[in-house]
């Protein structure tokens, strides 16, 4: 029995292991089991969100995956065969304006990777049986290959373990939803065709759909629906071969395919993603359909969501009320994320007029610098996920020239080898003092107090950082911003202040300087 272990990580998908990661970068001592003997091999999913490459470059992992990925610029839809409209994510607010397409089992082999370098491995295979709460403590029984069992003692648990999670079952956690009648078939293939590989082509037709996600070179993965009203265990390279050509309309040419898999869609929602101390994260907590690519990235961003909170409350720096702030803030963004695939999936599927409706859609598409496109473009990519609600973060005093409290902070190019995140890799709250675009003298020496004055505040928790436009030679954490390029994606031209939370969303921002106001955003979450 162990007794030490202060996280207990079920599962190592996607979303465990990018929480053993960054409890790892947080210095909390962990164990994550999987029940499975290896790690995926297959493909599943292949998306990753401009939103996850933004984490990605936070905790400086960034390179590995865009050595590896092949980028994909935009989504194109056609009806009949026939080119009906075009999503463009090259002028989006970010650093990383496409989409990742990378295997799952990459995805899982780089994660891994960075867990073997923090000093964490995956504990295979052991399968979770029982899960008890006793005592401020969570006691779970797991089960080795040989059969023998054992007990895990944790203060909490993280449960990552997918849509059929044990835990959640174990805890009693509600887990309503609805299962969508339509079979769905997955495949990895070799194609030859003259359309542009860094795009995603998606074809419609009257309930049906197909949808080809380039891999890089010839590879490509292919997703389309059977519309049969029968269900099928088995399906033939040929027949999926005959099924691409055609419902392309001759557009492909499959060579070969090299795996074939089955799914339905479910969408379903954890009423509750914490239960005292267990949390679920990932598929555990929510399903949905795989439309646009949204589950694994969602997942992602819950377990960078959690960890830091959970890190600081491990350390005694933080209120257990820090913790409640998980649900709150995930919860809504998750649940119109799973209202929107359902809805779309079912218009696709079953709506007849849903042809129509994709032209007028598609019309609206048309203008690229219509807020209708960048709308879709941001949800699509998750840079629109803000947490305006939130108890840990501050709306009292908001101005309408600075970007909302709540938001995600902009990473922002400084020159060719610096970005914005650089400085942020640690696992601090970072304060950004904006001296403005012409600063006097008088506000540079007022501004360098100002910084050592909020040094006092929390010095374990608070990185602080002077945003200027010009170099300083005697002052310490400085952020030169030669170019402006900081100034003006805050939009920031005279002094103003950004206190940006350990995952990257805006806690506070105001053009005045009040230590009093800084100091109560802390006392809302943070021990005396």
């Amino acid at each position: 029995m162990n007794n030490d272990l202060s996280v207990l990580i079920i599962g190592a998908g996607p979303t465990g292991l990018m929480m053993a990661c960054e409890l790892a970068r947080h210095g909390i001592s962990f164990r994550i089991i999987d029940k499975n003997q290896n790690p995926t091999v297959s493909s599943n999913a292949t998306w990753i969100q401009s939103r996850t490459m933004e984490i990605f470059d936070h905790i400086g992992i960034i390179d590995r995956f865009t050595r590896l990925s092949n980028p994909c610029h935009a989504i194109n839809l056609y009806t009949n065969g026939k080119s009906l409209a075009q999503i463009s994510l090259t002028e989006m607010d970010s650093t990383y304006p496409y989409i990742m397409m990378l295997p799952q089992s990459e995805t899982e082999r780089l994660l891994n990777e960075r867990l073997t370098e923090l000093h964490g491995k995956v504990e295979r295979p052991l399968k979770l049986t029982d899960v008890k709460q006793i005592d401020n403590k969570v006691i779970s029984t797991i089960e080795n290959s040989n059969g023998y069992t054992d007990e895990i003692v944790s203060d909490w648990l993280i449960a990552c373990d997918g849509a059929n999670s044990s835990v959640r079952e174990k805890s009693g956690i509600y887990f309503p939803g609805e299962d969508l009648p339509e079979q769905f078939i997955v495949a990895d293939a070799i194609i030859e065709s003259h359309m542009s590989k860094d795009e995603v082509h998606v074809f419609f037709d009257k309930g049906s759909v197909f949808a080809a996600f380039p891999l890089g070179a010839n590879k490509y993965r292919i997703m389309a629906n059977l519309n049969l009203g029968i269900q099928r265990k088995l399906y033939t390279e040929r027949e999926v071969i005959e099924m691409a050509q055609e419902r392309a309309q001759g557009t492909y040419y499959v060579k070969s395919v090299s795996w074939i898999s089955f799914f339905w869609i479910h969408s379903k929602l954890a009423n509750n993603m914490q239960n005292n101390s267990i949390f679920l994260a990932g598929d555990s907590a929510h399903i949905h359909s795989p439309a646009l690519g949204q589950g694994m990235n969602t997942g992602i961003q819950d377990a960078y969501n959690l960890a830091w909170k959970l890190a600081l409350r491990i350390k005694g720096k933080a209120k257990s009320s820090l913790l409640n702030s998980y649900q709150i803030e995930r919860y809504p963004v998750i649940k119109e994320m799973v209202n929107k695939m359902e809805s779309y999936t079912k218009m696709a599927l079953f709506d007849k007029n849903f042809l129509k409706k994709l032209n007028k859609y598609s019309q609206k598409l048309a203008d690229k610098n219509a807020k209708f496109s960048q709308k879709i473009v941001a949800e699509l990519t998750q840079t629109h996920i803000q947490y305006t609600d939130s108890p840990i973060i501050d709306c009292t005093n908001i101005k309408k020239n600075l970007i909302k409290p709540g938001m995600r902070a902009p990473n922002v190019i400084i020159h060719s080898s610096s970005r914005l995140y650089n400085y942020f890799h640690d696992t601090k709250h970072h304060i950004l003092l904006f001296l403005g675009l012409n600063p006097s003298k008088k506000t540079l020496l007022q501004m360098t107090e100002f910084q050592k004055l909020l040094h006092h505040v929390h010095p374990d928790l608070i990185n602080v950082y002077l945003v200027s436009p010009i170099p300083l030679e005697e002052s310490k954490n400085v952020i030169l911003d030669v170019n402006a390029n900081i100034h003006n994606q805050y939009k920031v031209k005279t002094q103003a202040l950004y206190i940006i939370r350990p995952d990257n969303y805006i806690a506070y921002c105001s053009n005045q300087f009040k230590i009093e106001e800084i100091e109560n955003l802390f006392k809302r979450f943070c021990n005396e």
